[in-house]
């Protein structure tokens, strides 16, 4: 009650605040379902683990542990909920299907906008991923073998942490996760809002008004109001411009994209897919026909089923370690 409480104190749109409360509502009875019950059977949940502090609020994350012995490789999942709801208790029955496969799952929290707009989420993504490779190992996980993950605005962040890994940046939060020289084996970015300025450019046939809105709506949580025009926005709110702004080679590891062929932001990731061609960095993009904004999330539905094995495949296939691989990494700065 308190967190919605604060959501109509940030004066958050009403649609907004019953959404957030439906989507937890909604985690609480999942948990009741035949397959979830049988996932958290096969796993350890250690809940708010504290990963940072901001002020006098100790920001968490869950980590869903397979059962047996390790080390495991790792997902860091960073939910979606347009910069502004949900929370790791909402996607803990996607945090759950990757620890059904083998893997240490850190399903992370994060402040949320509007009250804390840009940098704060990406502030708080780049220390989870700080605090992962100190502390994953007691956990069970590998950290030469740590993959990023998330959907929507998920996506945007586990993107844009990516970039923070690989490429020297100005933001100060950026360049402690630079000069650690550790780079993610891989990222899976579904249905990804990928470019937050400029949200007006949806507006267009084949999005209805309401998608278009409430991708206005992210950006002017997430940017303020100069987002609408695209001017003076942070680089890294879009990482996508970054990327088909680069010179090869790309830094970049292998990005796994998917998106529903009638999802409103699905030009984001077909633009990601065609910057990653040019610069001849490795990719697996899919496309599921039929399907809408964040569809994976349905787990009845045959697409849905469809993408989890196709990102179940990608992930086996590059975190496995043999030998003869060295771990991405890179001297520190």
């Amino acid at each position: 009650m308190h967190r919605w409480l604060e959501m109509i104190a940030a004066r958050q749109p009403v649609r907004r605040v019953m959404l957030d409360a439906g989507l937890h509502v909604l985690a609480g009875a999942v948990d009741y379902l035949p397959r979830m019950r049988q996932r958290m059977a096969a796993c350890e949940l250690i809940e708010d683990v504290e990963y940072v502090r901001r002020g006098d609020v100790g920001l968490c994350l869950d980590i869903l542990k397979p059962r047996g012995d390790g080390p495991h490789p790792v997902l860091i999942y960073l939910h979606g909920g347009a910069f502004a709801i949900c929370s790791k208790r909402t996607h803990r029955a996607l945090a759950a299907a990757y620890a059904s496969q083998g893997y240490v799952v850190c399903n992370v929290d994060y402040r949320l906008a509007p009250t804390h707009p840009y940098p704060a989420s990406l502030e708080d993504a780049c220390a989870a991923w700080l605090w992962v490779l100190d502390h994953v190992g007691d956990y069970g996980g590998d950290t030469r073998r740590i993959a990023l993950a998330g959907e929507s605005a998920g996506a945007n962040l586990a993107l844009a942490v990516t970039l923070t890994c690989c490429l020297p940046r100005p933001e100060a939060f950026a360049a402690p996760v630079y000069a650690r020289g550790h780079l993610p084996r891989a990222a899976l970015l579904y249905c990804g809002l990928l470019q937050v300025s400029q949200p007006e450019r949806h507006r267009r046939a084949g999005v209805s008004t309401l998608a278009a809105t409430i991708v206005e709506d992210a950006a002017s949580s997430y940017l303020g109001q100069p987002a609408r025009h695209g001017t003076g926005h942070p680089a890294l709110a879009d990482p996508l411009c970054l990327i088909e702004a680069m010179a090869g080679p790309s830094p970049l590891p292998p990005l796994f994209i998917a998106a529903g062929l009638n999802d409103p932001v699905l030009s984001d990731s077909q633009r990601l897919e065609h910057a990653l061609e040019r610069l001849g960095s490795p990719c697996q993009a899919h496309y599921y026909p039929g399907e809408t904004h964040a569809f994976h999330v349905m787990f009845w539905r045959e697409q849905a089923l469809r993408c989890w094995r196709d990102s179940f495949a990608f992930l086996q296939h590059h975190l496995r370690l043999s030998p003869a691989r060295e771990v991405p990494a890179r001297q520190p700065a």
